[in-house]
């Protein structure tokens, strides 16, 4: 018998070797800290925490992009090929629905930088591997099932218009652990394919609940940045706590004022840009939302 033949036999059911690891991720997940689990532990974001969750979130989906496109020439595998081009045009998707948000929230991604620890998880981490299979394991088994955890987490926490961007994304996120766990059914067949996957599998989570620490990090100064800031009166939790924010109409020049609101087509004062309805009009020109710009912040 050949050496190939007895770990063939020796191996374990793919399909069990899968389900097995992500028992395994899920059993770790659950003696995590609050902030390992879920990013930014479990209470509603302020609107500058939200913002901070969502720039790493874009700056994520670039990189995912670059890295899995990366491996496209290196893929022979065709069905595992043809799965990893929908991702990079998916991560690109998700890249632009988050960009065009925090848009809407009146900010970007100008001068923003990662923590050294997503760099290590996501950039290094991620896009390294010697096959297709390891990979795929880092990135579409604990990577994905990683992002699947925590917009669970976050979906409660976030605003309504945040709370529908995210669940165009999460259907995408959906099919690619179905890629992740496809690639290990068919691939992962030999004890020393297995062994590799875990290995990588396992070392992903363990950078991945840094990173996460490396976010609540990165919250304790957005928050104690906002505190030293906050010289007014406490207007309370949430996003009425953040500046209000000036538009202005690109066609006509008229300036929405999220103070002063739009009292004549119904828009109370305090009203923040991004949750006027979509079919409010400028009340100078009749307009749509799409023709506005951030005045000032």
């Amino acid at each position: 018998m050949s050496i190939a033949a007895a770990e063939q036999r020796s191996a374990e059911d793919p399909k069990a070797f899968y389900q097995d690891l992500v028992k395994t991720l899920e059993k770790r997940r659950d003696v995590l800290s609050e902030a390992e689990q879920s990013f930014g532990g479990y209470q509603p974001l302020e609107r500058a925490e939200l913002v901070e969750w969502l720039k790493f979130q874009c700056w994520y989906e670039q990189e995912a992009a670059g890295f899995i496109g990366s491996w496209l020439r290196d893929t022979p595998e065709s069905e595992v090929f043809v799965g990893l081009c929908r991702q990079v045009a998916d991560e690109g998707k998700h890249y632009q629905l988050i960009l065009s948000h925090l848009k809407s929230l009146g900010t970007s991604m100008e001068g923003w930088t990662p923590e050294p620890e997503w760099v290590e998880w996501v950039s290094e981490f991620y896009a390294a591997g010697d096959d297709t299979l390891e990979r795929v394991a880092a990135h579409n088994i604990t990577g994905e099932l990683g992002a699947m955890n925590a917009f669970d987490g976050l979906l409660p926490r976030v605003p309504e218009k945040t709370r529908a961007m995210l669940e165009k994304i999460i259907p995408d996120e959906k099919f690619h652990v179905s890629l992740g766990r496809m690639a290990v059914h068919r691939y992962a067949t030999t004890t020393d394919r297995q062994a590799r996957v875990r290995d990588r599998v396992m070392k992903a989570f363990e950078l991945e609940q840094k990173g996460r620490l490396a976010f609540d990090r990165r919250l304790q100064q957005v928050r104690a940045s906002a505190a030293a800031n906050d010289t007014g009166p406490a207007t309370g939790a949430g996003e009425n706590s953040v500046k209000s924010l000036q538009w202005v109409c690109q066609v006509c020049g008229w300036i929405y004022d999220e103070t002063v609101g739009d009292p004549d087509s119904g828009i109370e004062p305090g009203t923040p840009f991004e949750d006027i309805p979509d079919d409010w009009m400028c009340p100078e020109c009749l307009v749509t939302k799409d023709d506005f710009v951030l005045l000032s912040v």
